[in-house]
């Protein structure tokens, strides 16, 4: 007799999309620092580069929790997918195996918003 895993794959899928806001956006908090993530958006030519910066890790944090907790989740995962995107054409452009590694994860986040 063959199981489906659906349900199971779904929460795979749940857990990993909120990990991979959440370990980031406390990596720029506790390891980088705010300094660091300024640095970077600085150097990638940002205005309000210190504000952005701010703006990034609470974005990240926030919504790897709300994602964690379901929270409005048709709603949450724009923040992640805006975020995948924007790094997608400001850092990783020409890359094209993590252009679409963060396109594969801007469409998951799309997936999760959808109800069942």
């Amino acid at each position: 007799m063959e199981k489906n895993f659906k349900k199971e794959a779904k929460v795979v899928s749940w857990v990993l999309l909120g990990l991979l806001m959440l370990v980031p956006g406390l990596t720029k908090l506790f390891v980088s620092g705010v300094g660091g993530v300024t640095g970077m958006l600085t150097g990638m030519g940002f205005p309000a580069a210190a504000f952005f910066a701010w703006v990034l890790i609470i974005g990240e944090i926030g919504s790897g929790v709300a994602i964690f907790a379901r929270w409005k989740l048709k709603y949450v995962v724009y923040i992640p997918m805006i975020i995948l995107l924007v790094a997608t054409f400001a850092v990783h452009w020409g890359n094209w195996s993590n252009v679409l590694l963060h396109l594969v994860a801007v469409s998951s986040y799309w997936l999760l918003g959808q109800k069942d």
